[in-house]
């Protein structure tokens, strides 16, 4: 029993055996949480190049141009999963001492923004001049997770806000 009790032989196996399984799931874990930051940052980057894309516009916006760059949201995030974007032009209005929203548009169904639900978004609205407008664009997608360490699918939502570049505001044309 002495003999039993105090040989050495085996135990990297028994250390292997217990340790491994801990180590296998740490490594996709790493993988899963990575992914995850991955992709969020994937989806700022095209909601940026979206922005950029609206502030360039120089003629009348449609709602198939907001729909089309929701397609090309999808393409630069690679989403096979369900997004959606909000396209917003915003002024300040000094005499209400508010921000109001000129126009709203929505893809898929959603909810276009208005003047009442524009103030709850307000905290991230820079300061504007009297007169001045900006677009807000919102995208949400849903990131579902590779493997299930700890992370649910959820949606990620972006809000990125850009000055109108060789206009004075973006126009929304609703009957196109």
């Amino acid at each position: 029993i002495r003999n039993f009790l105090t040989a050495t032989r085996g135990n990297m196996s028994a250390e292997a055996a217990l340790i491994l399984p801990l180590l296998f799931w740490a490594f996709i874990a790493t993988f899963a949480f990575f992914d995850a930051f991955r992709q969020q940052n994937v989806a700022m980057k095209a909601s940026y190049t979206v922005a950029d894309m609206i502030s360039r516009e120089t003629e009348a916006l449609t709602a198939a141009d907001i729909d089309g760059l929701n397609g090309v949201f999808d393409y630069l995030t690679f989403s096979n999963h369900p997004s959606w974007i909000r396209v917003t032009s915003i002024r300040w209005d000094q005499n209400d001492n508010r921000f109001e929203v000129n126009w709203s548009h929505a893809t898929k169904d959603h909810d276009a923004l208005t003047t009442a639900t524009l103030q709850d978004r307000k905290e991230i609205i820079p300061a504007m001049a009297v007169g001045d407008s900006v677009v807000l664009l919102e995208t949400y997608m849903i990131y579902e997770p590779i493997f299930r360490v700890g992370l649910d699918a959820s949606w990620t939502a972006n809000a990125v806000i850009t000055r109108p570049r060789f206009a004075s505001q973006v126009v929304f044309d609703p009957t196109s």
